[in-house]
Formats: structure tokens, C-alpha cells, sequence
């Protein structure tokens, strides 16, 4: 059974678009000004989410781990990318838990995520917490961790240690001493009770002795006295009570009975909620440490115990009962009708009829029905998800809405239901079922099926606001369902381009501009007239967006677009500019590829090195050859003859070879160790020529003392043999 923190949170939507855009927001001021519109529009974004949040809860609080965050005993998306990124800065601040508090402003929030953006890892923690307490900030509290107060082994930090070495940590130094931060009792309260009842006993065999052992275990029982219990929280107790050795064990039921003996109220909720069979194991449990009731508590028990055996309301058939669809034997309804617990408890079965109930249980227990299942257990587990239930029902109103059958109110009612659902499947990423519903509205459209209703609630989904509300949702959920975004981005078509890139042209997030472009590459030259209107965008930054949605089009109506920002005053924008040419094989980028190389200007050599190889310019490879018989004995020189060979290797042309041989024949071209970095990356470029041209250079690899390319030369004579 999974661990209770690896489930899914029921405010896990809500609480993950907060983290997202607190995430961002904080790449962001630690980039612009405050006034800055990107500042105002993450910042205000997740104000809001947490303002909608506060309505729900008292606060919100999230724990951060090494790289992921806890809140109320559940992990967020471990695999989430921007979760970790934002636990992995908090955690590299030493912050262990952030809480915002109601009354929130949103200057607050501002001033917090300034602070943690700004902060340097070189920083003391000390220095940190003085700058965060100089903030006053009333309605955000930040717990940290002193690492600095544990002993890591040689050479290794916080962040090198796995969880359950650093948790171990924590008891230690709370037990002993050296750890003294109030933080503790955050990290104690997530262990999960299996590796936290594994620790103890450790620590225990070790030698911590008991008094010491009692504070810790007092913080974690903490956990569970905070409200009432459940039957799921009991059963997670009591299987941790479970879990440790006798002496230890003794001393924390002990805790929970003086804990529970004191707050009455407390004890009678949580006793209440729970089922007999868990009172029952609770009961046994503390009779089995000789622990002294306290009489409160012991009539308390007495009480539930006896209301749940009166609450028992069996059918009977034949002189038997059925209890939770089994059959009981009458005399075993007899025993339990008894009012002496303690012999049910310790020998509830000493009839001989008994004897036989037994049996059936345990052949039953034994039996294999592996054989009659025809549905696999991780098939069963999808039907049950809520997600997959919702896709079946939906797909049942679209087959009804589609049938004759159906009346017009009825129908009124499905349209309605349709527009409730396609709000949800676009906040979850189900845009196939979206795609399912426009289908089937536009169908019964050219069916003129009750066509006025269908047409009204077609008509939404080819609205601004439709569009915006699919933008959004793509960059926040998009990248997990990226199929099925392409399938309802490409039956709109053109109609949705201009949504696209202009939510490319405003989009921060590096992450969700890369979903943007992917999408939109995929539409090909449909996307060429709205690519070149946002050419007279003056910042550099889209120009050179749209120069790289444009590389890879096949229309030769871009050429005289793109030829004029060859040679952009911002270089990133003539390399893109640059690859659209090469892409189309125009003659101008080969003339700025040639005169780059000839170019006195470092950085026009190097971008004319990687473009020559990138796009296999052949032209190119006589000043390339021309290059790499250069002398040099720097290291710069030595970085540009590796993309030299990179750049020849990857065009495969066989005029390289001559200049390859000399290389590997030469002993004074660089020192030892460039000479063979040379020679290891010529090896590396082989693969992309016939073996017959490069049979010489492959038997003179095989007798060399270089291992590696002893072993490329190998593969590639194998390679030869097949």
C-alpha cells in the first residue's frame, strides 16, 4: 500500500498553480524592477490563488524537503519539474517550512519573494534569518534549519545526503542536543511512522538513553493530537507502535495514554470515529505493556466498545446472521452477544462449529482465483480513477446527445452539462475530450439537430475568451498532455495561430515559451503570415522568436523578410536570421557563412563553425580545412580546431580526411594533451563516413595507446564486419 504522503493531495490543483507561479514570479523579480508588467502579472496571479485558498483553509504551510514540498502530510508532484526547481531554492536557503497567513498584502508577498530571490547560497544562515526578521513581514513565517548544526561526513553537504540519513540527523541532534531549532518538530512530524519507528530503534540500539528518547517521541505523537483522529490515522499509529522494540515501544503508549487521558474531548472524538476492530487493537495494545488506565479513559473505552456491539444489525437466515455479506454460524453470534470481551479477545473461536468456520476462512484465504480474473489489476485500478470514470460518462452523454432518442429538454440539459465539463478537461489537461465535444456540437450543427441550442453553444468555443482560457491552460498543464494539445490545436488551425504567438510573444516562463513553439512548428508554413507581422516588434527578443519558428518552413516568401536581420545589431538575432537562410538554401546565407569565417571577430567564427556543421554546408568545408591547418598553441586555439573537426565531421565531406590524417600523424601541433583531444574527436566524427574511405585511419586507431580511440576504432570495425 502506498505511503500516505505519495497521494494526491485533494487541493493539489489549487496548491500546485500557487507553486508555479510563485516559482516564476520569483525568477522574475529577481530580474526586473518592481513596476516591471511581468513582476505585476505572476505577482497578482499568485496573490489570488493564495486570496481563493485562504477561503478553504486557516493558512497554508508547506514543508520543503530536499527537492519537494509537503503540505498536510502529502508530497506534491515529485516529477514536476517546477516543484523541485522551487524546493531545491528553498532548501538551498535553509528554509524548512513557509507559512502564509490571511491578511496577506500583496507587497508582503512581494517583499518575501524578493527576499528569497536575492538570497546567495554563500550566505550565513545567520545573515539570512536577520534579513528575513528585518522584513517584519506579519502575515508570511519562515521556519530554518541550522545544517550547520549536525556533523556531515567528509566532503559531503546537506543536499549530497538522502532523506532518511538527514531525518536520522534530526533525532540525533534534537536528542542530544546540538540541534536546538524549533524547525524540528516540522521534518519530525513528516516521517513517515515505518522509517520513523526503523530510526529509533537505531538510535535506541545505540545508545541514546530512555529520558532522551521520550522528548522525541512526545513531538511526534504531537502529529496526532492535534485533531481528532481517523481510522486511517489510528491504524497508522498503531502500525508504528507496532514497529518499535518492547522498552521504547512501553514508553510511547504511555505518551498516548496520558495524551488522550488529558484532553477528554480530544479522546472521545477520536475514539468515536474509528471502527470497534481498531478501539478493540488500541485497547490490547495498551493492556499488553501492563499500562494503568487511567478510569476516565477506561470507561470511555468500555462505552464505545459496547455501543459498537449494540450498533451490530444482522439479517438472519435459517438460524444464521449475515454480517457484512458472510454468514455466521449461530453459535459464534452467540459468543459475541456475550458481554465478556476479554474471552472474544483471547480465544474467539473454541467451539468445534467454530473449528469449521476456520477452515472455510483459511480456504478461502488459500484460494488462488489469479486464473479466473480476465482484467488485470492495474486495469481495474484505471477504471476506478476518477479521471477515467469521467471520460466514460462523458462519452455517454456524447453517444446519447448524438441518438435520436433524446428530447429538447433533455438535450438543454446535456449542453449545459458539456459546457460545465469542458471547463474541467481544460484545467486537466483532457483536451481530447474537449475535442470530442466540439466534434459532436458541430456534427448535430450539420444535422440540424435542435440546431439553435447547438449553434449558440458551439459558438463558445471559437471565442477570444475560449482561446485565452486554452493559452492558459496549455502552459500550465500542456507539457503532460502534449498529444492531445496538438490534436486540439491542429483542428483549429490557423483560426488559433495568432493566439499562439502572441501569447509567445508575452510569455516569460522559458518552459511554457518552448511548449508555445513546438505547437506552433508543427502547423508549418501556416504560421509564416503571422510570424512575419511580429517582425515589427522592436524588441530583439521577438524577432528572434519568430526567425525560429520560421527555420524549417519550406516558402520561399520569408527570404526577403529574413536577409535584412543577417547581419542585426544583436547577434542572437542574425544567428537565427541566418538559419532560416541556411534552412532554405539561400544563396545570402552562404555568402554571411563564408565571410563570417574570414570575419576577424570571434564570435562570427564561431557562429559560422556551428552553423556550417548544423546544416552541412559544403561550401564551406575548403575555408574549414583552411582553418584547422592552422598553427596554434593556446587553448582558444585548441577549443576552435575541436569545432573545426566537430563542423567537417558532421558535413562528412571527404576533403576533410587529408587534413584529419595529419592531424593524427602530427606530435608537435599542441601540447601532448591538446594534440590527443584532437585526434579523440576525429575518431568521435568517423561514424559519418563509409568505412571504405576511412579503413586506413580505423587500422591505425586499433594500434593505438589511446583507450578511447582504441575502442572507437574497434566498434567501428565491427561495424564494417556486419
Amino acid at each position: 500500500m502506498p505511503n500516505e504522503m505519495e497521494k494526491i493531495h485533494p487541493d493539489a490543483r489549487s496548491l500546485g498553480e500557487v507553486i508555479i507561479e510563485l516559482n516564476i514570479s520569483c525568477r522574475n523579480v529577481a530580474i526586473y524592477p518592481r513596476d516591471h508588467p511581468s513582476i505585476e502579472k505572476f505577482l497578482n496571479r499568485a496573490f489570488n490563488l493564495l486570496q481563493n485558498l485562504f477561503k478553504l483553509r486557516t493558512d497554508i504551510t508547506f514543508v520543503v524537503g530536499k527537492d519537494t514540498l509537503i503540505i498536510d502530510g502529502f508530497y506534491l508532484d515529485k516529477k514536476n519539474l517546477g516543484y523541485r526547481q522551487f524546493a531545491k531554492h528553498l532548501s538551498s536557503l535553509n528554509i524548512a517550512h513557509i507559512t502564509f497567513l490571511p491578511g496577506l498584502t500583496i507587497d508582503e508577498l512581494y517583499e518575501f519573494q524578493h527576499f528569497i530571490s536575492k538570497q546567495g547560497t554563500d550566505s550565513s544562515l545567520k545573515e539570512i534569518q536577520e534579513i528575513f526578521s528585518d522584513l517584519a513581514l506579519t502575515h508570511i513565517q519562515v521556519g530554518f534549519v541550522d545544517y550547520g548544526a549536525f556533523s556531515f561526513e567528509e566532503g559531503k553537504t546537506a543536499e549530497e545526503i538522502p532523506q532518511e540519513d538527514l531525518w536520522e540527523m534530526y533525532i540525533i541532534g534534537f536528542i542530544t542536543g546540538t540541534l536546538k531549532t524549533e524547525e524540528i518538530f516540522d521534518e519530525i512530524e513528516e516521517i513517515p511512522p515505518d522509517i520513523f519507528s526503523r530510526l529509533l530503534n537505531k538510535i535506541c540500539k545505540d545508545g541514546i538513553d530512555k529520558t532522551a528518547s521520550e522528548k522525541i517521541l512526545t513531538i511526534y505523537v504531537r502529529k496526532f493530537s492535534k485533531k481528532a483522529f481517523s481510522s486511517k490515522e489510528m491504524k497508522k499509529l498503531l502500525d508504528f507502535i507496532n514497529g518499535l522494540q518492547p522498552d521504547i515501544k512501553e514508553q510511547f503508549i504511555d505518551t498516548v495514554v496520558d495524551i488522550l487521558s488529558k484532553n477528554m474531548d480530544l479522546a472521545t472524538m477520536s475514539l468515536s470515529n474509528i471502527s470497534a476492530d481498531l478501539v478493540i487493537e488500541l485497547f490490547d495494545t495498551i493492556r499488553s505493556q501492563k499500562i494503568a488506565i487511567p478510569e476516565s479513559l477506561q470507561n470511555l473505552l468500555d462505552k464505545l466498545l459496547s455501543l459498537h456491539q449494540k450498533d451490530i444489525e444482522n439479517l438472519i437466515f435459517g438460524g444464521s446472521s449475515l454480517v457484512d455479506d458472510i454468514f455466521l454460524p449461530s453459535d459464534i453470534m452467540d459468543m459475541f452477544a456475550k458481554s465478556d470481551l476479554e474471552r472474544i479477545i483471547s480465544d474467539p473461536f473454541e467451539t468445534t462449529e467454530s473449528d469449521t468456520y476456520q477452515e472455510e476462512i483459511q480456504k478461502l484465504l488459500e484460494f488462488d482465483a489469479t486464473e479466473m480474473v480476465s482484467v488485470s489489476i492495474a486495469r481495474l485500478k484505471e477504471q476506478c480513477n476518477y479521471d477515467y470514470i469521467e471520460k466514460i460518462y462523458n462519452s455517454i452523454i456524447l453517444e446519447i446527445m448524438s441518438s435520436d432518442v433524446i428530447s429538447l429538454e433533455e438535450y438543454r440539459k446535456f449542453i449545459e452539462y458539456l459546457n460545465e465539463q469542458s471547463a474541467q478537461f481544460m484545467w486537466t489537461g483532457q483536451y481530447g475530450q474537449v475535442l470530442q465535444i466540439i466534434k459532436l456540437l458541430r456534427s448535430n450543427v450539420e444535422k440540424d439537430k435542435f440546431a439553435d441550442i447547438t449553434s449558440e453553444a458551439l459558438q463558445y468555443y471559437y471565442t477570444q475568451e475560449f482561446f485565452l482560457t486554452l493559452i492558459d491552460s496549455l502552459k500550465i498543464i500542456g507539457r503532460k498532455a502534449r498529444d492531445e494539445a496538438w490534436c486540439l490545436c491542429e483542428y483549429y488551425g490557423e483560426a488559433i495561430i495568432p493566439f499562439l504567438i502572441d501569447s509567445l510573444v508575452n510569455e516569460d516562463s522559458q518552459t511554457s515559451r518552448s511548449l508555445l513553439m513546438s505547437l506552433l512548428r508543427k502547423f508549418g508554413d501556416k504560421i509564416v503570415p503571422e510570424a512575419l507581422k511580429r517582425l515589427d516588434d522592436t524588441r530583439w527578443f521577438v524577432k528572434r522568436n519568430m526567425f525560429y519558428l520560421l527555420n524549417g518552413c519550406k516558402s520561399n516568401e520569408i527570404i526577403p523578410h529574413v536577409r535584412p536581420y543577417c547581419r542585426h545589431e544583436n547577434r542572437k538575432v542574425s544567428f537565427e536570421a541566418i538559419k532560416c537562410l541556411l534552412s532554405l538554401k539561400d544563396s545570402y546565407g552562404l555568402e554571411i557563412i563564408k565571410e563570417y569565417l574570414l570575419s576577424e571577430i570571434k564570435e562570427e567564427i564561431e557562429q559560422a563553425i556551428a552553423l556550417s556543421g548544423a546544416f552541412k554546408v559544403k561550401e564551406a568545408v575548403p575555408d574549414l580545412i583552411h582553418m584547422l591547418r592552422k598553427k596554434g598553441k593556446s587553448k582558444a586555439d585548441l577549443s576552435q580546431k575541436i569545432w573545426l573537426i566537430q563542423a567537417l565531421g558532421n558535413i562528412g565531406d571527404l576533403r576533410s580526411l587529408d587534413a584529419f590524417k595529419e592531424i593524427l600523424s602530427s606530435k608537435g601541433l599542441f601540447f601532448s594533451g591538446g594534440l590527443e583531444k584532437l585526434k579523440e574527436e576525429i575518431y568521435k566524427t568517423l561514424k559519418n563516413y563509409h568505412y571504405n574511405d576511412i579503413e586506413d585511419i580505423v587500422q591505425l586507431g586499433l594500434q593505438s595507446r589511446n583507450e578511447y580511440i582504441r575502442v572507437e576504432s574497434l566498434r567501428l570495425n565491427k561495424i564494417k564486419a556486419r
